[in-house]
């Protein structure tokens, strides 16, 4: 081939070349500055806030004695089909999260009527229901990270 003939190919590969400066001394403030670190941050702290929920719906009895959840609470569970929902306070250092969970409730029977009775004398003495609910918590961000401040079931 004759090295006067110039093809697409030769063409396109030289301006490559040539463009590849160009973009090499572009200031890196003005790249960053286009509120990707400000994204990042809010991805950051929506991870940190579903891991702190699925750490908190792990840990039923540790909910139970440290808010008031409800009488006969014996296990929360997150519902897989839906996510947390997550609204940050305009600060940053605030937030509310909600999710929907199944809660499940054992409710003892202490009356004397003869099907109470005869259900104690089973080995029947509780009653388990199941219900559907929504875990709503006030977040708060200090030193160590993201804490929950309060929750309840809505």
């Amino acid at each position: 081939m004759d090295k006067n003939t110039t093809s697409r190919r030769s063409f396109l590969k030289a301006g490559a070349i040539a463009a590849t400066p160009l973009v090499a001394a572009a200031p890196v403030a003005a790249l960053a500055d286009d509120g990707s670190r400000a994204r990042l941050a809010r991805l950051e702290d929506e991870r940190a806030i579903e891991a702190l929920h699925r750490a908190f719906l792990r840990n039923a009895d540790g909910a139970r004695d440290r808010f008031a959840l409800g009488e006969g609470l014996r296990s929360i569970a997150g519902e897989p089909a839906t996510d947390t929902t997550i609204t940050f306070a305009e600060d940053g250092r605030t937030a509310t999260a909600r999710q929907e969970c199944r809660v499940e409730r054992q409710t003892e029977f202490t009356g004397h009527s003869t099907l109470e009775q005869m259900a104690r004398f089973q080995g029947q003495g509780s009653h388990v229901q199941e219900e559907r609910r929504v875990l709503a918590t006030q977040l708060v961000r200090d030193k160590q990270g993201w804490r929950i401040a309060q929750a309840r079931l809505a």
